[in-house]
């Protein structure tokens, strides 16, 4: 008799072999789907970047004051965001996370301190963009042209060449960084109405 016309027998439903199909099915699935996210990670990686970054505003009428004008309260666009990066710590991390080596926690640490450099930085050209339009931006280019903020651009540009992280790294202001890596700081500008999501 066959397999088909006999059926399985009833000790191959045992306990212990349900168990192990069990956990061979866990497993087996575990890998699927790791190896999905491994290929989806460097499938959607972007190899172009965004014509702009974040929602979209609509650009300042407002004339622009001249450089370094401070207001009564003695405050002045020109001013980085009082929550603004500690240029030390983003030091610091840059010369733990190289292109040579860049061990785990070290990676971590210079996540982090891109993440509120970018933040801070784009936040800060997306409110004069709101308010002086293209002027804005211009200042805001002239603001953050110093030796530290070129640093910071070449060293990611270094670390991203040298496989040291992937876009695919930063799932917050990941458009932005892809412009800055991409195409240069002085390309980075807020989408305008209709803008997002374009890429050229």
């Amino acid at each position: 008799m066959s397999l088909l016309e006999q059926g399985l027998p009833a000790s191959f439903f045992s306990r212990w072999r349900a168990v192990w199909t069990g956990l061979a099915i866990g497993i087996a699935a575990i890998i699927g789907f790791n190896i999905i996210t491994v290929v989806k990670y460097y499938a959607t990686e972007p190899t172009t970047a965004p014509v702009c970054y974040g929602n979209a505003h609509v650009p300042g009428t407002r004339p622009i004051p001249v450089r370094g004008l401070r207001d009564r309260g003695g405050h002045s666009i020109d001013d980085r965001l009082a929550s603004s990066l500690d240029p030390e710590k983003m030091d610091a991390a840059m010369r733990a996370c190289t292109v040579q080596s860049c061990p785990r926690a070290a990676w971590k640490a210079y996540r982090s301190a891109i993440f509120w450099y970018l933040a801070r930085r784009t936040q800060h050209m997306s409110n004069l963009y709101r308010a002086y339009g293209d002027d804005g931006l211009e200042r805001a280019r002239a603001i953050y042209r110093d030796p530290f903020d070129l640093d910071v651009e070449q060293g990611l540009r270094d670390r991203y060449q040298a496989g040291v992280f992937r876009f695919n790294d930063f799932r917050q202001d990941q458009a932005a960084l892809t412009i800055f890596v991409l195409k240069g700081a002085d390309a980075l500008r807020p989408c305008r109405p209709g803008e997002q999501d374009r890429s050229e």
